[in-house]
Protein backbone atom coordinates (compact mmCIF):
# COMPACT_ATOMS: atom_id res chain seq x y z
CA UNK A 1 0.00 0.00 0.00
CA UNK A 2 2.77 2.52 0.60
CA UNK A 3 4.15 2.05 -2.43
CA UNK A 4 1.02 2.63 -3.90
CA UNK A 5 0.89 5.90 -2.37
CA UNK A 6 4.57 6.64 -3.33
CA UNK A 7 3.72 6.31 -7.10
CA UNK A 8 0.82 8.47 -6.52
CA UNK A 9 2.80 11.11 -5.01
CA UNK A 10 5.24 10.94 -8.54
CA UNK A 11 2.39 10.77 -10.47
CA UNK A 12 0.49 13.99 -8.87
CA UNK A 13 3.55 15.96 -8.43
CA UNK A 14 3.04 19.35 -10.17
CA UNK A 15 6.41 19.47 -11.72
CA UNK A 16 7.12 23.08 -10.79
CA UNK A 17 10.28 22.29 -7.94
CA UNK A 18 12.97 19.96 -8.89
CA UNK A 19 13.09 18.48 -5.16
CA UNK A 20 9.32 17.01 -5.38
CA UNK A 21 9.52 16.41 -9.22
CA UNK A 22 12.87 14.07 -8.49
CA UNK A 23 12.27 13.44 -5.36
CA UNK A 24 8.78 11.55 -5.41
CA UNK A 25 10.46 9.77 -8.34
CA UNK A 26 13.26 8.33 -6.44
CA UNK A 27 11.18 7.75 -3.98
CA UNK A 28 8.53 5.78 -6.26
CA UNK A 29 12.16 4.16 -7.60
CA UNK A 30 13.18 2.85 -4.32
CA UNK A 31 9.76 0.91 -2.73
CA UNK A 32 9.85 -0.39 -6.13
CA UNK A 33 13.10 -1.59 -5.52
CA UNK A 34 11.87 -3.33 -1.40
CA UNK A 35 8.79 -4.30 -2.83
CA UNK A 36 10.68 -6.24 -5.81
CA UNK A 37 13.40 -7.95 -2.78
CA UNK A 38 16.39 -6.06 -4.22
CA UNK A 39 16.40 -3.30 -1.46
CA UNK A 40 19.21 -3.16 1.47
CA UNK A 41 19.17 -1.45 4.95
CA UNK A 42 20.88 1.48 3.17
CA UNK A 43 17.72 1.99 1.34
CA UNK A 44 16.27 2.98 4.63
CA UNK A 45 18.74 5.60 5.34
CA UNK A 46 18.26 6.59 2.13
CA UNK A 47 14.37 7.28 2.28
CA UNK A 48 14.76 9.10 5.69
CA UNK A 49 17.74 11.50 3.88
CA UNK A 50 15.22 12.18 0.90
CA UNK A 51 12.52 12.84 3.35
CA UNK A 52 14.81 15.26 4.82
CA UNK A 53 15.18 17.29 1.23
CA UNK A 54 11.60 16.89 0.71
CA UNK A 55 10.55 18.59 3.69
CA UNK A 56 13.26 21.20 3.46
CA UNK A 57 13.36 21.94 -0.18
CA UNK A 58 9.75 21.73 -1.37
CA UNK A 59 7.09 24.64 -2.50
CA UNK A 60 3.79 22.68 -1.04
CA UNK A 61 2.57 20.15 0.71
CA UNK A 62 2.23 17.34 -1.28
CA UNK A 63 6.36 17.28 -1.43
CA UNK A 64 6.49 17.65 2.19
CA UNK A 65 4.47 14.86 2.80
CA UNK A 66 5.18 12.66 -0.07
CA UNK A 67 7.63 10.49 2.03
CA UNK A 68 4.54 10.32 5.03
CA UNK A 69 3.49 6.39 4.05
CA UNK A 70 7.02 5.07 3.44
CA UNK A 71 8.55 6.30 6.78
CA UNK A 72 5.24 5.16 8.73
CA UNK A 73 5.14 2.23 7.41
CA UNK A 74 8.79 1.03 8.25
CA UNK A 75 8.50 2.42 11.30
CA UNK A 76 5.82 0.48 12.01
CA UNK A 77 6.18 -3.05 10.09
CA UNK A 78 10.26 -2.87 9.48
CA UNK A 79 10.50 -6.58 10.23
CA UNK A 80 8.20 -7.44 7.32
CA UNK A 81 10.46 -5.14 5.10
CA UNK A 82 13.60 -6.35 6.10
CA UNK A 83 12.66 -10.30 5.19
CA UNK A 84 12.54 -8.94 1.84
CA UNK A 85 16.20 -7.27 1.40
CA UNK A 86 18.39 -9.12 -0.70
CA UNK A 87 21.26 -7.80 0.84
CA UNK A 88 21.48 -7.42 4.79
CA UNK A 89 24.75 -6.46 5.34
CA UNK A 90 24.86 -4.19 2.64
CA UNK A 91 27.33 -1.19 3.24
CA UNK A 92 28.06 1.59 0.25
CA UNK A 93 31.71 1.22 -1.32
CA UNK A 94 31.65 4.51 -2.24
CA UNK A 95 31.24 7.51 0.34
CA UNK A 96 30.59 10.88 -1.61
CA UNK A 97 30.99 12.98 1.24
CA UNK A 98 34.56 11.97 1.80
CA UNK A 99 35.32 12.03 -1.96
CA UNK A 100 33.91 15.92 -1.89
CA UNK A 101 36.90 16.56 0.33
CA UNK A 102 39.18 17.60 -2.03
CA UNK A 103 36.88 20.23 -3.55
CA UNK A 104 36.08 21.59 0.34
CA UNK A 105 39.66 22.25 0.38
CA UNK A 106 39.92 23.75 -2.75
CA UNK A 107 37.25 26.02 -1.85
CA UNK A 108 38.21 26.22 2.00
CA UNK A 109 34.77 25.50 2.74
CA UNK A 110 34.11 23.14 5.62
CA UNK A 111 31.12 24.72 7.04
CA UNK A 112 28.15 22.09 7.66
CA UNK A 113 26.33 23.43 4.12
CA UNK A 114 29.37 21.94 2.24
CA UNK A 115 28.67 18.58 3.82
CA UNK A 116 26.05 16.32 2.35
CA UNK A 117 24.71 14.90 5.89
CA UNK A 118 23.53 16.34 9.48
CA UNK A 119 26.93 14.32 10.95
CA UNK A 120 28.74 17.64 10.56
CA UNK A 121 28.55 20.70 12.71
Amino acid sequence: MARNFTHFFAHESCGFCTPCRVGTSLLADMMDKLEAGKGSPQDFTEIQELNRHLFKLSHCGLGHSACNPALETIAKFRPAYERRLLHKNFVPAFDLDASLAPARALTQRDDAAAHLGDDHE
